[in-house]
């Protein structure tokens, strides 16, 4: 009986105003995503003050150099919307550091090298002490930190390096234990629109810290991107503590309707009674071998690609091959980042309205249908498992597509400046349709671990990053466009594999080893019961 209570589970209604818990968890999430990239992304554009043309690449000796070196990586005749000439401006300006080109790549990089290191152990200790305690407190630090970047820059460089490789290994928790809290405060039938909303900070972050940090610098000096930057983090990591709690069990404001509903939806998976795992309880040899969570890695691999080429060299080619002027760099640079957000809410939202307004459940489905023949609904039961696969294939398939059609098109269109941009924002855009696709399969495959799955999959995504940056670098040859053509099609390509194996190989299975013992159970005999029915 409690079986079938669980099957036809719904929310009853909270009487009185009542703000669903779960709802205030993922609106904190995607603002802890923004926060992540608020609190990293202001160096990139604070370069351009702190050092200044003249000591990074232009001076005096070799102006001449650099402008007929600009000239030359220009392939495209420069984009004029207002402007009565069509000659280059060269702007000199005096920075206060006197740091190389490798210098600031070391500064920009060694970021992703602390942040790649502390994916997995900060998905552990969000398993280990809940999301609460994990996320507040690394938050809090980096936001602190963030305020020690200029004196960090006066002192020494080694100093600063040190200081951002620190941030990366606080930061590098983040966005594995947004995805815990996903599989611990979501419903399995809402899934995608949690992931979907909780990473929405991820594009919003860019787009937010791109701009604002432009302006901030432009009127009150670079100093003041990053003391702003520390101040909101503060802030968030102060409201995360006042609001969140690790499972809906220990929560002191939540309706028992709504705690009661997520502990029961989610009592197929282990752990749903907030135990916290310790290092060996959790299955990591299952974990690696698990084919249908590698049918997940290697798409998210590849659109991590994307994301390097989009974050990356995407301002270069619209600067240097487009010819658009460098007060809309930054401006269409974000495009991309802008769109697709709402790809990424459109498909979250889409996908839950399918699969519960149009009654396909699996749950619906057997209530209607085979009430009356539990063998026949038994069998339903493991056919229907594959409905909501399709669905995931079909965002999948529109996420990474758009990438594969978008870069294979790109350049036939040459010195077509608006059909480029429209290609270039739609080559990411479409990637929050992935976050309704294989994204949700890593929640659905294993909920209670989902944290420890994702930092896994993110500490290789932070090594390709790194990886597809220096070999893009190296793939552009003199920047001419038969250069880029090259990138694009082997941007293309690395996304068509990911797409293909995820369909191949893909499923949203409650997989054994994230089952609880009792449920594993209960599966089993079902299996055997169905086995020996085959032929009747």
């Amino acid at each position: 009986m409690a079986k079938q209570n669980r099957n036809q589970l719904k929310e009853e209604p909270t009487p009185g105003c009542y703000i669903k818990a779960r709802y205030v968890v993922t609106i904190m999430a995607a603002l802890g995503s923004v926060n992540l990239y608020l609190l990293r992304n202001p160096l990139n554009i604070a370069l351009i003050s702190m050092v200044g043309v003249s000591n990074s690449s232009v001076n005096g000796e070799n102006q001449n150099e650099t402008a007929s070196l600009l000239a030359t990586a220009v392939v495209c005749p420069q984009y004029q919307a207002n402007s009565t000439t069509d000659e280059h401006v060269f702007q000199y300006q005096e920075g206060e550091f006197d740091w190389s080109l490798a210098k600031q790549g070391l500064l920009l990089s060694c970021y992703w090298y602390g942040y790649t290191v502390s994916n997995i152990p900060g998905a552990w200790l969000a398993q280990r002490f809940g999301i609460r305690i994990t996320l507040g407190v690394t938050s809090l630090l980096s936001a602190m930190l963030t305020f020690f970047v200029p004196v960090a820059a006066r002192l020494s460089f080694s100093f600063l390096v040190a200081l951002r490789i620190t941030m990366g290994l606080l930061q590098g928790v983040t966005l594995p234990t947004i995805m815990q809290s996903i599989g611990i405060w979501s419903p399995p039938c809402e899934n995608t629109r949690h992931v979907a909303l909780s990473f929405t900070g991820v594009a919003c972050g860019n787009v937010v810290a791109f701009t604002f940090a432009g302006i901030i610098i432009s009127y009150f000096g670079w100093e003041c991107s990053f003391y702003v930057a520390g101040g909101i983090g503060c802030l968030w990591s102060i409201v995360w503590f006042l609001l969140i709690h690790d499972t809906p069990l220990k929560h002191p404001r939540i309706s028992k309707q709504e705690s009661s509903y997520i502990t029961e939806s989610l009592s197929d998976a282990a752990s749903v009674e907030g135990k916290r795992a310790s290092f060996k309880t959790v299955p990591w040899r299952k974990i690696l071998t698990s084919k249908p969570y590698w049918s997940t890695v290697v798409p998210h691999l590849a659109e991590n690609w994307t994301f390097a080429i989009t974050h990356s060299w995407v301002p270069q080619y619209i600067a240097n091959v487009l010819g658009f002027s460098i007060e809309n760099v930054g401006i269409l640079s974000s495009l991309p980042y802008g769109l697709n957000v709402f790809s990424l809410l459109a498909s979250g939202f889409l996908s839950d309205f399918i699969l519960i307004k149009t009654k396909i459940r699996k749950t619906l489905l057997r209530k209607v249908y085979f009430r009356k023949n539990p063998k026949k609904s038994m069998r339903f039961n493991l056919a229907s498992k594959y409905v909501k696969l399709v669905y995931l294939q079909v965002f999948t398939t529109i996420g990474m597509g758009g990438t594969v059609l978008s870069y294979l098109v790109l350049p036939s269109f040459g010195c077509n400046h608006t059909l480029a941009i429209v290609l270039l924002c739609t080559s990411y855009m479409f990637v929050g349709c992935n976050y309704a696709g294989y994204r949700v399969a890593l929640v659905d495959m294993a909920a209670s671990y989902s944290g420890i799955l994702y930092s896994i999959s993110n500490a290789m995504t932070c090594v390709m990053i790194l990886f597809a940056t220096q070999i893009v670098g190296f793939m552009l040859g003199d920047g001419s466009l038969p250069y880029w053509r090259t990138v694009f099609y082997v941007t293309s390509a690395i996304s068509a594999f990911g797409l293909l194996v995820f369909l191949w190989f893909g499923t949203c299975e409650l997989q054994p080893w994230a089952k609880s013992k009792e449920k594993q159970v209960g599966n089993d005999q079902e299996l055997a019961f169905l086995e020996k029915t085959e032929d009747i």
